[in-house]
């Protein structure tokens, strides 16, 4: 059985981006990753403009006189500008309206000012040329507006990585259908669909497949020539109808990766490489697809997306003692505080496998590595933070 680590390294190595772009105008960007260093095509400001409300002043006089327009300026003169205007070749400083008196057409300064007081000169905040974006970035949407600011208006992104999704299970059903016996909703679809488009993909349902191996190795066959990337929910136990595993191994060009982690919840989840394309039949439980999504799901969306790395190391100290077996990697599902700057973590209920509502109520993950055991209250633990 892999250590959840080696299996987070098995995913960095054989996961690589999608090939391709799209060129797409900046007001479609949000969300989507840069495909190239996007450079600044103008200097910002790209002409000197005042900084203040105020008056623009020729010369270092004791009294000017006010003028409308500019080929009025001379030597002791001044003009009105706003804000963020243009300032006259000829303005010596900007006396912002706070440290003036106007009487009469005449203006006096209350204190003296500065040889270009209030002057935003010039390429002072940008260089033309600078790089305002850089390849593998997430376009927010501060860094949307900043390409908006300095006038670009079209952009090359990444394509977006289809991901195809098939949930499984005779006992499943969608809501708004007839439930009966032992049938439960499927929440696997929802979770799923929701995770691939937070987390930078295109997402492309294939529908709901019974318990039939040949319907879902069929299945399986028709997404995967449609999708850079397939994902199945249940199916990867040791159950008479878990079908997975048997289904792959009649894949010529298949090759399984991990099919057992340190995990838990989501101890059995096959990540496996068919051809090109990556594989990944994931837990039916959704407590237990929800942990595995954030380990192993997360970063290898992301890796696809062409998200450049980052770095997201969080921890948080214990509120309560944690119960966990050595050789298991548990994520406890939690609530947070947050107070003098740290996280402070407690339970937010059952952390069976089968128990769904303390996932969809938790703020996050707590992670115990697999040599830890139980861990009292006050320790400092890592922590994933659920982002959805």
């Amino acid at each position: 059985m892999l250590k959840v680590r080696d299996a987070l390294n098995l995913i960095e190595r054989n996961t690589n981006p999608v090939d391709g772009f799209e060129l797409v105008y900046v007001y479609d960007a949000l969300n989507r990753i840069a495909y190239e260093d996007v450079l600044s095509p103008i200097d910002v400001p790209d002409f000197l403009r005042s900084a203040m409300d105020g008056y623009g002043l020729v010369g270092n006089c004791s009294e000017y006189r006010l003028v409308e327009e500019d080929r009025e300026l001379k030597e002791c003169t001044c003009i009105r500008i706003n804000t963020g205007f243009p300032i006259p070749e000829k303005v010596w400083a900007v006396a912002e309206v706070e440290i003036v008196e106007v009487k009469d057409s005449y203006l006096k300064l209350l204190k003296p000012v500065e040889k270009k007081r209030n002057f935003t000169v010039k390429g002072v905040e940008l260089k033309k040329g600078q790089v305002i974006l850089k390849k593998g970035e997430r376009i927010s949407v501060r860094k949307r507006a900043l390409l908006a600011y300095c006038g670009v208006s079209l952009i090359k992104v990444r394509r977006k990585p289809i991901v195809g999704i098939i949930t499984t299970g005779d006992e499943v059903v969608f809501p708004g259908n007839t439930k009966k016996g032992n049938s439960v909703y499927n929440a696997n679809y929802f979770i799923l669909d929701g995770l691939v488009k937070e987390w930078l993909c295109a997402s492309v349902y294939f529908g709901h497949v019974e318990d039939s191996a040949n319907k879902l190795k069929e299945t399986i066959f028709y997404a995967l020539n449609r999708c850079d990337f397939l994902i199945t929910t249940g199916g990867v136990s040791m159950g008479s109808r878990d079908f997975i595993k048997s289904i792959l191994s009649d894949y010529e060009d298949a090759e399984i990766l991990f099919d057992k982690t340190t995990i838990k919840p989501g101890k059995p989840a096959i990540l496996a490489r068919i051809k090109d394309k990556l594989f990944f039949g994931m837990p039916g439980w959704p407590s237990a697809l929800y942990a595995t999504a954030y380990v192993y799901l997360k970063p290898i969306l992301f890796k696809l997306a062409g998200l450049k790395k980052r770095k997201s190391d969080f921890t948080c100290v214990l509120s309560e003692t944690m119960k966990s077996k050595q050789g298991k990697f548990y994520f406890n599902r939690v609530n947070l505080d947050f107070d003098n700057g740290m996280f402070y973590a407690q339970s937010s209920g059952s952390q069976k496998t089968d128990n769904f509502y303390s996932t969809a109520i938790a703020d996050g993950l707590v992670g115990i590595e697999e040599e830890k055991g139980s861990v009292e209250s006050g320790q400092q633990l890592p922590l994933i933070i659920f982002d959805d």
